[in-house]
């Protein structure tokens, strides 16, 4: 993970929801004294998004990523019961650790892109999210989400409402985008994806020794 990214990790304890900021520098504006200065300014007024677009850019990721973290626990209170029953002795040697963590299928959520760089421009409605779970994702992982995501589901309700957003699916994008209908519209594209899905050069490069050796054999 570079600099240009923000991971917000569900596994580890914390508020589990973070904000856009646009905090400027700490150092006073200077004021522009030529005419190049005055130029510059006026050039980025034009181009800096107004109050209202980074305050809806504000509110939709919040609220996309805290609804996230409500599917990602819905998710984990589904595998739970699933898993094998343990005996009083594993129970016991186990009672320390934090609980069922590691089942956790949606493990955080990354900020890339645009908003993760803080490069937005005024008339940008488009921001992402990169969705990491556990194993590779699947059709069925995707409209699981999607529909839990739905305002409509019971536990979204506080976070979304049918009259603040849309929830739509792109099983051949492998991506859900979120669309805000109060103006200025936004939208959140949230791709889904998994560590292992990166490409492992171990067996390759294992299987290209054992042809050197059986060359030299």
């Amino acid at each position: 993970m570079t600099g240009e990214e923000f991971y917000l990790s569900w596994d580890t304890p914390g508020p589990g929801v973070s904000h856009v900021t646009d905090d400027p520098p700490g150092s006073p504006v200077r004021r522009p004294d030529s005419p190049d200065d005055r130029h510059i300014m006026a050039k980025h007024s034009t181009v800096y998004p107004v109050e209202e677009e980074l305050q809806a850019v504000q509110r939709i990721v919040s609220h996309s990523e805290r609804a996230l973290k409500l599917v990602s626990d819905s998710l984990l209170e589904k595998e739970s019961p699933a898993a094998a029953p343990k005996t009083d002795t594993e129970a016991d040697a186990k009672s320390t650790l934090p609980d069922t963590q590691g089942a956790r299928m949606l493990k955080g959520v990354m900020r890339v892109g645009i908003l993760a760089k803080g490069l937005l421009l005024h008339g940008d409605r488009n921001v992402e999210l990169i969705l990491l779970a556990a194993k590779k994702p699947t059709l069925s992982l995707l409209k699981d989400i999607a529909e839990q995501l739905n305002p409509k589901c019971p536990f979204n309700r506080q976070t979304f409402s049918e009259d603040q957003y849309e929830v739509q699916a792109h099983p051949e994008e492998a991506n859900i985008v979120i669309f805000s209908s109060k103006e200025p519209k936004m939208q959140v594209t949230i791709s889904l994806t998994s560590p292992l899905m990166r490409e492992d050069p171990a067996p390759e490069k294992e299987e290209k020794a054992g042809d050197k050796a059986a060359e030299k054999g």
